[in-house]
């Protein structure tokens, strides 16, 4: 099973293979119409889950797995939000730091390295607990709900996308493997795990149609430059190695990728 170390490292030595394929945001586009650019769709896709949050303005967000910054970055500047990073990587809250002090926003964002699986969540501190293709790096995924239910004020939200399946699958085994996920959860796991953590699941949304062009395009750039990626450290190399395993995956219908949403219900999980 993947360790923090490895995650750690993992994001650490491949900071700008990351930004190469994926530029600042760290996570799959959502190609509406299918021409967009890549960080088009990036956008389109915080812009979608923040409808779904019912982000107004203004709120307070922990985003759990920062990457660099981005999302925060994102909701600072346009909906006037402010809000804590949590991320394995120092190296990505370095860059995440310098982007928000570039940015003039360094007031009002703040960076923290720490382990989702043993952070101390600030007792109902934020608006809203975000966690974007982050939850399938956690080993404790039912606790993590807990705790972002204590972490939110009456009343917040919880937004999970995650890559979906169930560990039968051997497809969805061989992308758990691939990176670095020490096991990935059906939606039903996800809904379950929340509602007995106190949350109020708002609704779950398979997006998976319209976020497969992500990988498309970064084998596209792999291909371009296959000479090259032959030099690269062979972390580097086993990250485009699981752009085919993951591709594989979501065009069999094993693997989806899925948006849940939830607010914070008021009661107490069970024990």
């Amino acid at each position: 099973m993947a360790t923090a170390a490895q995650i750690r490292e993992h994001y650490d030595s491949l900071a700008f293979i990351y930004r190469t394929f994926w530029g600042d945001h760290i996570h799959h586009g959502l190609f509406v119409e299918g021409e967009e650019s890549p960080e088009e769709a990036q956008v389109k896709l915080l812009e979608h889950c923040g409808r779904l949050v019912r982000l107004g303005g203004g709120e307070k967000i922990l985003d759990v797995g920062c990457g660099h910054g981005g999302t925060l970055l994102h909701f600072a500047r346009n909906r006037n939000c402010s809000g804590m990073g949590l991320t394995l990587s120092p190296k990505q809250a370095r860059i995440a730091t310098e982007s928000a002090e570039r940015a003039g926003l360094s007031q009002r964002l703040t960076f923290v390295v720490d382990d989702a699986d043993r952070f101390a969540f600030p007792e109902a501190e934020f608006d809203v607990v975000w966690a974007m293709e982050s939850s399938e790096h956690f080993s404790g995924k039912t606790k993590f709900l807990a705790n972002a239910a204590a972490g939110v004020r009456p009343g917040g939200r919880l937004l999970v996308a995650a890559w979906t399946g169930s560990m039968l699958s051997s497809r969805v085994r061989e992308v758990a493997r691939a990176f670095l996920c020490p096991e990935l959860w059906t939606v039903h796991q996800y809904a379950e795990a929340a509602e007995a953590a106190g949350w109020s699941v708002l609704q779950s949304e398979d997006l998976t149609a319209k976020i497969i062009r992500t990988w498309e395009i970064c084998q596209q750039r792999a291909q371009g430059v296959k000479a090259a990626i032959r030099l690269l450290p062979r972390a580097a190399r086993e990250f485009v190695e699981g752009i085919d395993i993951i591709l594989d995956a979501y065009r069999s219908g094993d693997l989806t990728y899925t948006v849940i949403t939830a607010s914070e219900s008021g009661g107490k999980p069970e024990s």
